[in-house]
């Protein structure tokens, strides 16, 4: 069999060099040598090497499935367990890079969905990385690169086996998959869910309009090893930071990692309780201005923005008073201030002069979320 492929390969290249028919130029692997046999075999079906034709095209067709139904070497895994670290690093990196926060992921369950691109043929080191590829796979159809251009199916499903042992022959596959309805963040979960799975899926959702049905939640709970902080979120004095903790918010539920930079550093007798608003993919800092006009009197419980900036450094302030005028734009309301209260009088740094900033000797981190 191999023969008669070589010998059809010289005989192709030879036509190629002193023919014009434009199917031989489109020959360029052997799955266009097979296009080709079957087309000219359709378009001289009298010809006396017809039954010749269909010969050898059935034996090709035959190699190709096989070929393509036949389990791929295996890769070759990392010398060392710091290797393994370092590759398991880059693939996260790369992820991020690519999908950005869009790569939520849902252990032990396998995602349906029509297939864009097929496991057996398509490997990644880590899931990280078949996050990234679900995502490439997204861009490129956008910038019509796919099959159907800009028309083309998308992926925004992945599935991936990264248990070596559990997984036997589908480990490392990367399946890319195109759902029409995808779960809501919160169902992702439980959408294929079977604990026994050897899959993990993901969804790559292409945009932030998923964080739309966030727009409604009025309350953000600050979590922390003491006790709970109840904010009232105020869209009506800050719009665009309010936005952006809902998107923190949910962004956190659905990474299940807590925050990671969100902190308490710092109180002030009879004035504040001060802190930070962070995470890594989650940005709520927000342009000071144009914002609707503050309140006149800076009330008791009104979480607002340090610095007269729009974050993320942020305070609770802790009595009435009308210095600060329009200054500190403002996002949210505190009704019950007992922790806060108990917050001030925690243990405090050493201050080398009075009138410096007085910071907490332990730092207080919190975790937020949304309802």
């Amino acid at each position: 069999m191999v023969g008669i492929l070589s010998m059809m390969l010289m005989i192709v290249v030879h036509r190629k060099a002193n023919c014009q028919d434009p199917l031989v130029n489109n020959i360029s692997d052997l799955r266009s040598l097979l296009v080709t046999l079957q087309t000219w075999e359709a378009q001289h079906a009298d010809h006396p090497a017809q039954a010749g034709l269909r010969r050898v095209a059935t034996e090709l067709e035959t190699v190709l499935v096989a070929k393509s139904t036949s389990p791929p070497p295996p890769m070759a895994l990392p010398a060392s367990s710091s290797s393994g670290s370092a590759a398991v690093e880059r693939g996260s990196l790369r992820s991020l890079a690519v999908g950005g926060t869009q790569c939520f992921v849902a252990p032990k369950a396998e995602f349906w969905g029509e297939p864009v691109v097929w496991g057996p043929e398509h490997h990644t080191p880590d899931a990280a990385e078949c996050c990234a590829a679900c995502r490439a796979h997204q861009l490129a159809a956008a910038r019509g690169g796919l099959d159907a251009g800009v028309n083309s199916t998308a992926c925004n499903t992945w599935v991936y086996c990264g248990n070596q042992e559990r997984c036997g022959p589908h480990y490392r596959e990367c399946w890319l998959k195109h759902q029409q309805t995808i779960p809501p963040p919160e169902a992702r979960a439980s959408s294929g869910n079977n604990a026994n799975s050897i899959w993990t899926s993901g969804v790559v959702y292409d945009s932030d309009e998923w964080l739309k049905q966030y727009d409604s939640r009025a309350t953000l709970t600050l979590h922390f090893e003491l006790g709970d902080v109840v904010v009232r979120l105020l869209p009506e004095l800050a719009p665009a930071s309010v936005r952006e903790l809902r998107r923190m918010a949910a962004l956190l539920a659905l990474e299940g990692t807590g925050c990671d930079g969100c902190k308490l550093y710092r109180s002030e007798v009879n004035f504040l309780v001060q802190g930070v608003i962070r995470h890594p993919g989650a940005y709520v800092a927000t342009p000071r201005r144009p914002n609707p006009p503050q309140k006149k009197v800076m009330e008791r419980g009104l979480a607002c923005w340090a610095g007269g900036m729009g974050g993320p450094d942020w305070f609770v302030n802790l009595i009435d008073q009308s210095g600060f005028g329009d200054d500190h734009l403002c996002w949210g309301k505190i009704e019950d201030m007992s922790l806060m209260d108990a917050i001030v009088k925690l243990p405090t740094k050493p201050k080398a002069k009075p009138n410096e900033m007085t910071f907490l000797a332990q730092e207080l981190r919190f975790n937020m979320t949304l309802s």
